[in-house]
């Protein structure tokens, strides 16, 4: 008797310390006792069997959201998981085949690769790895042909897994075939469903854990490297009539964004998405990248915006806006205003604070200097589709540079701890050009951690 209220006392105090469910709770006595079978396995000699290792609050996040929407079991696809953050996500690992995720709800997860794929998936936080071949996969594509074959996968797993209720779908694949993949699926009476947005996979990516956070961090660390190394690349250069030369050649657009991806490459990074260095009147578009034939020129404003990626991983993203000597008056006052813009947001941002009030609340800074704001948008006047401030004020930052939140009049959205984005005020005037400003920031409780250390100095 005493054993047992021992027992139960002790698990007591383990649900105060740590708040999972008892379903999750039963999953990890199972991995503890599987853990104390191996070692008393291996220690007598005997076969030892295949552990299958998991990150439980993993588990238990994906079991949270299951719950809210009522899901039996989680698939998430793709034939990479380059370019398929939700896939990467939930494998931690790159596999350049991709594969099959699954996870039943209050149960451990599984991934299904090539045989070839194996050993990087062992890599990641998904213990259990089997392969397609286990699946027959090579018999049913050529029995079936490769057009149906991924349907006959799919609800060859569901069965032998005994999936019952309802399936949600993530990842990436190509539309034709996922929809046909489904639709046979269905047709075999598994219950796949959709959702909108905020998917399971969006919810559970939204927010970012510290190993997270430090990863993005040391991106950032590294990125702010590659913008110092420009930035003094340029200062080095000596002006000849307003144009910049490093030594006897002229300094373009091309040149520079050379240096810059080799200096990017040097860092392990990579500039997936390719980057933003316009001069001049360019720069009034907020995503122009910038002529390679224009010549770097004094006095004009450079928008250097650069968001690079780690191989296959997270991302960071940041913009300065540079003149070479002098500014003229005018970029000079939108270069203070953006600032200010900014500094007030910076100061407003932590967890439980709307998105969209801080965004209005830049809008009226704006606003007060003259500048139009998308609220003017909202109110017909067309002007302000291209002068002033033309965009929202962030994104979210972290296996993509565009998932949630979003920072913007349209969308209110409360912020939660854990949350990265970008905080990117910026103001644009046709003919003249562009000043933006951002800062990668982590929502927290009493305010922002910024991930950015950049100067903001106009002149260089």
């Amino acid at each position: 008797m005493f054993i047992v209220a021992l027992l139960f006392a002790c698990i007591t105090v383990f649900f105060d310390l740590f708040p999972i469910s008892y379903t999750s709770f039963l999953v990890v006595l199972l991995q503890l006792s599987m853990n104390i079978y191996s070692t008393n396995q291996t220690i007598t000699g005997r076969a030892t069997i295949t552990l299958y290792e998991f990150d439980w609050k993993m588990i238990e996040a994906i079991d949270q959201e299951m719950r809210k929407r009522k899901l039996t079991c989680t698939i998430v696809v793709g034939d990479s998981t380059f370019g398929n953050p939700d896939l990467f996500y939930v494998v931690g690992a790159n596999i350049a085949r991709g594969g099959v995720f699954i996870k039943i709800k209050s149960q451990p997860p599984l991934i299904i690769v090539s045989n070839i794929d194996v050993g990087s998936a062992e890599k990641g936080r998904v213990k259990r790895v089997e392969t397609y071949s286990d699946y027959e996969y090579d018999r049913i594509v050529m029995q079936h042909g490769l057009a149906k074959a991924r349907g006959i996968l799919y609800d060859k797993i569901l069965r032998r897994l005994r999936v019952r209720g309802r399936i949600g779908f993530y990842g990436k694949t190509d539309l034709s075939q996922g929809i046909s993949a489904i639709d046979f699926l269905r047709r075999k009476k598994h219950k796949v469903v959709g959702e909108n947005t905020p998917t399971l996979l969006d919810a559970l990516r939204e927010t970012k854990d510290e190993t997270e956070i430090s990863r993005i961090r040391e991106i950032g660390r590294r990125t702010e490297k590659i913008v110092e190394q420009t930035t003094q690349f340029l200062r080095n250069c000596t002006v000849r009539n307003k144009e910049l030369f490093d030594a006897e050649k002229p300094v373009t657009v091309g040149m520079v964004k050379s240096l810059i991806g080799r200096l990017t490459a040097e860092q392990n990074l990579i500039n997936t998405n390719g980057l933003i260095f316009s001069v001049g009147r360019d720069s009034a578009d907020p995503h122009n990248e910038g002529r390679d034939q224009d010549r770097v020129r004094e006095g004009l404003p450079i928008v250097f915006d650069i968001f690079p990626q780690e191989p296959g991983g997270y991302w960071f993203d940041t913009t300065r806006t540079y003149v070479i000597g002098k500014a003229s008056d005018e970029i000079r006052r939108m270069h203070e205003t953006v600032l200010e813009a900014q500094l007030l947001a910076l100061d407003e941002l932590r967890a439980g604070v709307d998105g969209g009030t801080v965004t209005e609340r830049v809008c009226r800074v704006f606003e007060k200097k003259g500048y139009k704001t998308p609220r003017d948008l909202a109110k017909g006047d067309v002007e302000a589709k291209t002068t002033g401030f033309i965009h929202s004020l962030g994104h979210g930052i972290g296996l993509t540079i565009g998932e949630r939140p979003s920072l913007s009049v349209i969308t209110h959205q409360e912020l939660q701890e854990g949350h990265v984005t970008s905080v990117e005020p910026g103001l644009y005037k046709p003919g003249i050009g562009g000043v933006r400003i951002e800062d990668a920031v982590v929502i927290r409780k009493r305010g922002i951690e910024n991930l950015s250390t950049l100067r903001k100095d106009l002149e260089i």
